[in-house]
C-alpha cells in the first residue's frame, strides 16, 4: 500500500490553524453541554481519513524549500508565542530496535470507542471514528482482522469492557504484542479515581484497569485518549508495557470537529504514524519515539490558548524501547 504523504507546510498550516476552531473537550466529570456555535459541528460528518482534509485536491508540483516560518504563534490566544512556551519541535532522536518483533499472529488489539452516549450523558465528536481509524491502520500495517477487536457506542457496556481487557489479557503471552486503545468519557470520582466511562454507566475503574490489563504477561500498549488519560498511569507502565494518554491526570483532552477524531489520535495515529509527518530523520520510517514525541508536542502546540481548561499535555511512560512501527512491534 503507497503511503500519501502531505507537504510538511501543509500540516505545519494545518496545526497553527486549529486553534481557529474551538475544540471540544471529552470526559468532563460532569456531562458539559458545548457552547451553541459548537453544537453544529458536534455530528462527526467527516468521515474520511485524516490525510482526506489535509491534502490538496489536486496534484502539485513539489513546493521549492519553504523560507524559515514565522514565530509560531496560537491563534485562539494570538499573543502568546508557541514556540516560546514549548521550544522548538522534537527533533531526530536515537530510538533502539527491539531486539525481537511479533508476527501479525501474534498481535492482538482491543479498540474501544464510544461516541452515541445514552441522555443525559453528551456524545463525543469522534471516538467510534477513532478506533474505527485505527484498526484500519493496524490491518495495513499487516495485522490480522480477525486478531482485532472493535466495541464502539452500545457495544461499550461495563460487562463488555472488561471481558475484552481479559479476552486481551488471555493472549498476551511471551512473544506476543498486544495493543489497548480507549476514546470516551472519564469519569471523575470525587478526584480520588477516575474510570472508563461505558455507554450503560456501568463504569470501570482505574484499579480495575490496571488489574485486568497486567495479567497480561507480553508486550503491551494502553493507549487512553480521553479527559484526564494519565489517570490510569498508576500500576501499568515498566520495561514491557508502554502507557500513553492524551492529557494529564488533570486536564482536558479534546477533539477536533472537522475531523471527526480526537486531537490525539488524529495526531499519532494519522498524521504522525500513517502518513509519516512525524519522520524526523526523514529516513522513511517513523518509529513510535517519533510518532509520540510529534503527537506530544502539537498536542500541546495547537490546544495551548484553549478555555477555560487550558492544553492538554499527553503522557508516555513505560517501556523505552520505541524503534519500531506499527508493521513490526516488539515481542
Amino acid at each position: 500500500m503507497t503511503r500519501r504523504r502531505s507537504p510538511r507546510w501543509i500540516v505545519e498550516a494545518t496545526a497553527w490553524g486549529l486553534g481557529l476552531v474551538l475544540l471540544v473537550g471529552i470526559g468532563a466529570t460532569q456531562a458539559i453541554e458545548p457552547p451553541r456555535e459548537v453544537v453544529e459541528l458536534a455530528t462527526p460528518v467527516v468521515r474520511e481519513p485524516l490525510r482526506e482534509q489535509l491534502e490538496p485536491a489536486e496534484p502539485s508540483p513539489p513546493p521549492a524549500p519553504a523560507p524559515p516560518p514565522p514565530p509560531a504563534r496560537n491563534a485562539a490566544t494570538p499573543d502568546l508565542d508557541v514556540s516560546a512556551v514549548l521550544g522548538p519541535p522534537p527533533g531526530p532522536q536515537f530510538d533502539p530496535r527491539p531486539e525481537r518483533t511479533a508476527a501479525p499472529a501474534d498481535r492482538w488489539a482491543l479498540l474501544v470507542g464510544v461516541q452515541d452516549y445514552r441522555p443525559p450523558t453528551v456524545d463525543t465528536i469522534g471516538s467510534a471514528q477513532d478506533v474505527r481509524f485505527i484498526a484500519d491502520a493496524l490491518v495495513a500495517s499487516g495485522w490480522r482482522a480477525d486478531q482485532i477487536r472493535v466495541l464502539t457506542d452500545e457495544q461499550v457496556t461495563g460487562r463488555a469492557l472488561r471481558e475484552g481487557m481479559a479476552w486481551l489479557a488471555e493472549r498476551s503471552r511471551p512473544g506476543t504484542f498486544a495493543l489497548f486503545h480507549y476514546s470516551g468519557h472519564v469519569k471523575q470520582h470525587g478526584g480520588q479515581s477516575e474510570s472508563l466511562w461505558p455507554v450503560d454507566r456501568d463504569f470501570v475503574r482505574d484499579r480495575e484497569v490496571t488489574a485486568a490489563l497486567s495479567r497480561a504477561t507480553g508486550k503491551l500498549w494502553v493507549d487512553i485518549a480521553g479527559c484526564e488519560a494519565a489517570s490510569f498511569l498508576d500500576g501499568l507502565p515498566n520495561d514491557r508495557v508502554l502507557f500513553s494518554g492524551s492529557s494529564k491526570a488533570v486536564e482536558k483532552s479534546y477533539e477536533y470537529p472537522p475531523w471527526g477524531m480526537s486531537v490525539w489520535t488524529g495526531l499519532l495515529f494519522d498524521l504522525g504514524l500513517r502518513q509519516g509527518q512525524a519522520d524526523a530523520d526523514g529516513d522513511g520510517r517513523t518509529t513510535m519515539g517519533e510518532a509520540l514525541r510529534w503527537s506530544t508536542y502539537y498536542a500541546q502546540a495547537i490546544t495551548l490558548g484553549q478555555q477555560p481548561y487550558g492544553r492538554q499535555t499527553p503522557q508516555v511512560a513505560g517501556d523505552p524501547v520505541l524503534g519500531w512501527t506499527l508493521a513490526d512491534p516488539p515481542a
